[in-house]
């Protein structure tokens, strides 16, 4: 772990996804560790899934945002 000043310290462990050793990041609701660019996507993905359902309830199309999704979600397999 890293020490700086109250309140700045930042856990080095490896990425969830990615596997790179660097600053990690948990997001709410998860127990894993990410990196920067990794939490980053993870988050668009939840963000995007709840819209994809929004707008599934609500009977509009959501070809542009599964689209999008399966991008994000392709990148990170790479």
């Amino acid at each position: 772990m890293l020490f700086g000043p109250k309140g700045t310290e930042e856990l080095v462990a490896k990425c969830s996804i990615c596997g790179h050793i660097e600053a990690s990041f948990r997001l709410p609701g998860t127990t894993e560790k990410f990196c920067w660019g990794c939490s980053a996507d993870f988050a668009t993905i939840i963000v995007l899934t709840d819209a994809v359902d929004s707008v599934t309830l609500a009977g509009i199309s959501t070809d542009d945002l599964q689209s999008e999704l399966c991008d994000i979600s392709r990148r990170m397999l790479d």
